[in-house]
């Protein structure tokens, strides 16, 4: 009975996932944006279970989530004792329990995306599966990165200068977030991708999934992440204008952060969903 449902569990996930990020843009979600986040983080975490535990099975999904927990956790708290590499920042309450001085949900939401990410990867190079191949070993896991760095230069400013969720204790010159949090966010997302094809390849071959070769799986996939870039496209439309003040005591025009994100999630986030969109279209897995 799952397996013959399970579709329509995650079109219910992308739709939960794109009411969340059109809500969290209004103005008044400023106040719950922990809230938005934590369920936003949770639908996506499902998402990322179901539609990969039915690929790689639950073994190897179970791994890959304990690579992403303890890699991004690392990180995490390396960065808030030392500044390394992202930059000095501080997690407030917005988020929940703390594992040390890193929210709980932080690694849970790594993973979420760095699932989508990963499978976008994929199909931008035209590789309809989510086996790893040695050619293919460190293509994919750079690619992916790229995917994951879009996906955090659209939302950060708003989440921690505007939101608070995390601030940055010397702001930066990306309305309140420091160059170094983006180079240290690829390093990070990096590590974690090649940890990634390193354990796919050392494990044992993965039989062919018939999830595989139904577009309809794959434009859930490209989807569920163009939800996301609902969030700061709708931002746009629906700031009030006013300003916000930074832990630097930079002043930052609302306007111009949201509409500035807005153009970034167009020309990086939106440009991958396309190309994603018209690789599986005219690919030559079956159309069911």
């Amino acid at each position: 009975m799952f397996k013959k449902n399970h579709e329509f569990i995650l079109w219910l996930l992308v739709a939960l996932s794109a009411i969340i990020s059109f809500i969290g843009a209004m103005p008044f979600a400023v106040g719950i944006a922990g809230k938005l986040s934590i369920i936003a983080i949770s639908a996506r975490l499902l998402f990322a279970l179901i539609h990969g535990s039915q690929r790689l099975g639950w073994r190897r999904l179970g791994i890959m989530f304990g690579i992403t927990c303890i890699v991004s956790w690392c990180y995490e708290s390396l960065s808030i004792a030392t500044g390394f590499p992202f930059g000095h920042y501080v997690y407030t309450s917005e988020l929940g329990l703390k594992l040390g001085t890193v929210p709980l949900m932080i690694m849970p939401s790594y993973f979420g995306v760095c699932y989508l990410a990963w499978a976008l990867a994929h199909v931008l190079l035209d590789k309809f599966d989510l086996k790893i191949e040695k050619r293919l070993m460190f293509a994919i896991p750079i690619i992916a990165s790229f995917i994951m760095v879009m996906w955090d230069m659209s939302i950060d400013p708003a989440s921690s200068t505007v939101k608070h969720e995390w601030i940055w204790r010397d702001g930066g010159g990306y309305f309140g977030v420091p160059f170094s949090n983006f180079m240290g966010w690829f390093l990070c997302v990096y590590t974690i991708f090649q940890f990634w094809a390193f354990y796919l390849m050392r494990s044992n071959e993965m039989q062919n999934c018939a999830e595989d070769s139904k577009k309809s799986s794959w434009y859930l996939v490209i989807i569920i992440y163009g939800s996301i870039f609902l969030g700061p496209i709708s931002a746009v439309f629906t700031n009030t204008g006013g300003s916000v003040t930074d832990a630097s005591s930079q002043v930052w025009p609302l306007k111009a952060l949201y509409e500035t994100l807005g153009l970034v999630s167009i020309f990086t986030m939106l440009f991958v969903i396309c190309l994603a969109f018209f690789k599986v279209q005219k690919s030559a897995i079956g159309s069911k």
